[in-house]
């Protein structure tokens, strides 16, 4: 090994080191953080539910302008697509979701359901 690879190696190293170390502080930072889910469907916001509110499970179905469904299940501190009449059911799938940063996303009836970190003013914790 040359000196030149040497110096380009221990830059790598020192680069890998600090953007695991940022990740590690940041996913630390938002661990204690409440959990929104936010439901969305062609863009618009159609309900929030703070997750660690949630006492008991529950479930409620969302039905597209012609007549589709999705099934949400909730319960404390996580949310799926229990069941969805689309063709591949991508979103039943995907699984329960908790953590910020995760998505289910059923494309066919453009509905997202993502979670958040922070507590917005005005978020409807519904009847959960």
């Amino acid at each position: 090994m040359k000196k030149g690879d040497k110096i380009v190696g221990i830059v790598l190293l020192i680069i890998v080191l600090i953007t695991t170390g940022a990740t590690l502080i940041y996913k630390n930072s938002i661990k204690g953080s409440e959990n929104i889910a936010v439901i969305k469907r062609a863009g618009s916001v159609i309900k929030t539910i703070d997750l660690s509110k949630v006492v008991e499970p529950q479930e409620f179905t969302l039905k597209t302008d012609n007549g589709h469904y999705n099934v949400i299940a909730v319960k404390h501190n996580s949310i799926s697509v229990k069941d969805a009449d689309c063709p591949h059911k991508e979103c039943v799938k995907s699984g329960w979701i908790s953590k910020p940063g995760e998505i289910i996303v059923c494309l066919p009836y453009k509905l997202i359901i993502n979670i958040q970190a922070e507590k917005n003013d005005g978020i409807d914790g519904g009847t959960f």
